[in-house]
């Protein structure tokens, strides 16, 4: 994972440092269940709001799909499933 953007392994540091605290807190807390359910919630929010940011609003990593205008000289409309 290279990337030239500044800043990303300190975040990256940070928010495993922040599931790590959760977990020993929760630990602490609640035993050793909650403490494993809490860090599992808190990684997965941390992926989910990345594959948010990276995907969302029209920012495919992957390219668009082609034309399907072979149909007979029809237009392509989506909605059409004839």
């Amino acid at each position: 994972m290279i990337s030239r953007e500044p800043g990303l392994w300190a975040r990256l540091l940070v928010r495993g440092l922040v599931i790590a605290a959760a977990g020993i807190m929760t630990l602490g807390f609640l035993g050793a269940g909650a403490a494993v359910l809490v860090v599992v919630l808190a990684a997965s929010t941390y992926v989910l709001l990345w594959l948010r940011s990276r995907f969302a609003w029209g920012g495919r990593p992957w390219p668009p799909a082609q034309e399907r205008d072979d149909a007979g000289g029809e237009g392509s409309d989506p909605t059409d499933f004839r």
